[in-house]
């Protein structure tokens, strides 16, 4: 479909690769309800269902083929790429993650938190403060060994960026919470799993991928250090306790 394949060129124009992809479809266009709703995921034996009111995708999983018919638009083809995209990084022990990521001396800090936990305030005096953003909304994660690897992408918040291709150490992770002051303290393992898992994108409700979101959860707090973070909106402070070093207080 020639609108949608503008589309993809312009809006995904610097992560364009050559080779063989992992995935191919065959696309056509449809029409979009006025309410897209919620995705939703289901695995029908080797075949994976993925709707919602704008787009509609049979995926055969073991041949890596599949039928997608979609609205042309940009929204409908972010929301359609954030919703794969999370099954496949999932499926494999990484994650898509509500969150804010920080590149500071060539390593990733990763910043958790739902809609109003302050990700893009954060982001935005980090940027501020000269520190580059991978994005300020949803971050990929994928397994490298016994690390993790944040990656960058096209999906963004508030700040609107384009973001850029790379791939990152993840140095941290960071609960964050705003407060009168910034104050860095150890995080109980517990409290860091449940914003995880409430953080990480998953539109399955089968008990497989709850499964494979908790072990992706649980992968993450075993092999990434995680503390709690509160910071002012005054200044960018916050970000001399990221390596640990700083007060706490």
């Amino acid at each position: 479909h020639a609108g949608i394949t503008g589309i993809l060129r312009k809006r995904y124009a610097g992560f364009l690769r050559r080779g063989l992809p992992e995935l191919t479809f065959q696309v056509g266009a449809m029409e979009r309800k006025e309410d897209p709703g919620t995705p939703s995921v289901v695995r029908r034996g080797g075949e994976l269902a993925i709707r919602r009111g704008d787009f509609r995708c049979l995926l055969d999983e073991r041949t890596g083929t599949g039928r997608l018919d979609i609205h042309p638009s940009a929204q409908s083809l972010d929301s359609f790429l954030r919703t794969i995209c999370s099954r496949i990084l999932m499926r494999s022990g990484g994650a898509m993650v509500h969150s804010a990521a920080l590149l500071i001396s060539g390593n990733a800090f990763l910043f958790p938190g739902k809609s109003g936990a302050g990700k893009s305030t954060l982001s935005r005096l980090a940027a501020s403060a000269g520190c580059e953003v991978i994005s300020d909304e949803l971050n990929m994660l994928r397994r490298k060994g016994r690390s993790f690897m944040v990656y960058g992408s096209p999906f963004w918040g508030e700040m609107r960026n384009e973001g850029r291709q790379g791939s990152w150490p993840l140095r941290g992770i960071y609960i964050i919470g705003k407060g009168r002051a910034h104050r860095a303290a150890p995080e109980p393992p517990g409290k860091a799993l449940a914003v995880l898992l409430r953080c990480l994108m998953n539109f399955s409700r089968e008990p497989e991928a709850a499964g494979e979101a908790l072990r992706a959860a649980a992968g993450l707090l075993s092999r990434v250090p995680v503390r709690r973070l509160e910071f002012s909106d005054r200044d960018s402070g916050f970000l001399r306790l990221l390596d640990g070093r700083g007060p706490s207080a």
